[in-house]
C-alpha cells in the first residue's frame, strides 16, 4: 500500500470569470490581473509543501496558474491532460450565466437527482465526465506508485473539481453540489493505493479520504 496525498486547487480568475460567463472546456481564457495575484498568492502558500509531480488541464487558466506554483518547486515534474479539462458546456459555453441559467439550473438539477446522462446541447453529461477523470486518475495513481510520487498538486477548474470529489471520495456524483470552491482555493485529500485492486477495479476499488476542505486562507484581499 502506498499513500498518496493530492492538492486539488482551481484556477486563478479569467477575463470570463470576472465577466460572469460560463466557462467550459470549449472556453481557453488565460488569467487576468487578479487572476496572476490569486496564482501567485497560491503559489506562497505551497511554498513550503513537498510536491513530487504537478498536473493540470490542458487549458491555458490551469497551465499558468500551475506554473506559477511551479517556480517554487524547480525541476518537479509537470503534465498536462486533457481528460482533467473542465466539463463543456456545449452550445453554452461562452454565453453569460444569467442569460442560460434556466438550461443550467435544469440540467444539474438532472444531475442532482440521479440522472447522470443529462447534458447541455452538443455537451457532456456527468456520467462522461466521471468515467474520463476516473480514467485520469487510475493512470495518475499508477504512474505515482511506479515513480514514487506520493504528493501530488493538480491545478484544474470548478465544475470538474466537483465532479472529482464526487466520484472519488463519496462514490455519487449526486453529491457534488456540496463541493464549493473559489479561485486558487484548493481540496486537499489522500488516497491508499493497492496496486492490485486498481488493476482490476480502478479508482472506484480506492477509499478517498478528505484531509482539508475548500481551503482559501492563503488568499489575501484584493483591492
Amino acid at each position: 500500500m502506498v499513500e498518496i496525498d493530492i492538492i486539488l486547487a482551481r484556477h486563478g480568475q479569467t477575463r470570463a470569470n470576472a465577466k460572469r460567463m460560463l466557462q467550459g472546456g470549449l472556453i481557453d481564457c488565460d488569467l487576468d490581473e487578479r487572476g496572476k495575484q490569486q496564482a501567485m498568492m497560491l503559489a506562497e502558500g505551497m511554498r513550503d509543501y513537498h510536491i513530487d509531480w504537478i498536473i493540470t488541464s490542458n487549458l491555458i487558466r490551469s497551465i499558468h496558474t500551475a506554473q506559477t506554483v511551479a517556480q517554487y518547486h524547480p525541476g518537479v515534474p509537470f503534465t498536462k491532460d486533457a481528460r482533467l479539462n473542465e466539463v463543456s458546456w456545449g452550445e453554452l459555453d461562452g454565453t453569460s450565466i444569467k442569460a442560460c441559467q434556466h438550461v443550467r439550473t435544469t440540467v444539474i438539477g438532472e444531475w442532482i437527482e440521479g440522472n447522470f446522462d443529462a447534458k447541455f446541447p452538443s455537451g457532456e453529461s456527468a456520467g462522461e465526465c466521471s468515467a474520463r477523470v476516473k480514467s485520469a486518475f487510475r493512470d495518475i495513481l499508477e504512474a505515482a506508485v511506479e515513480r514514487n510520487h506520493t504528493n501530488l498538486f493538480l491545478c484544474l477548474h470548478g465544475r470538474i473539481t466537483r465532479v472529482i470529489l464526487a466520484s472519488l471520495i463519496d462514490k455519487d456524483l449526486r453529491e457534488m453540489e456540496k463541493y464549493k470552491h473559489t479561485n486558487c482555493g484548493y481540496y486537499h485529500f489522500k488516497v491508499s493505493v493497492d496496486r492490485g485492486v486498481l488493476e482490476k477495479r480502478g479508482v472506484d476499488g480506492l477509499a478517498f479520504e478528505h484531509i482539508r476542505r475548500d481551503v482559501r486562507e492563503h488568499l489575501r484581499r484584493i483591492d
